[in-house]
């Protein structure tokens, strides 16, 4: 799979589809999000909320 970055379309996308909610990730987050998604792990509602309490991804 290919790797997404913070410049990429494909991220910039998802960020706009936020923003139209009126949705806002910081810059920390942004990066949390990438290493999430980047890292091939399973998305699930347990792994964002360890990410989100302690900005780690296990």
């Amino acid at each position: 799979m290919k790797q997404i970055q913070l410049n990429s379309p494909e991220f910039d996308r998802v960020l706009r589809n936020m923003q139209l909610e009126n949705l806002y990730l910081s810059h920390s987050l942004q990066l949390n999000v990438l290493e999430i998604v980047n890292s091939g792990k399973n998305v699930t509602s347990t792994l964002i909320k360890e990410a989100l309490a302690d900005g780690k991804v296990r």
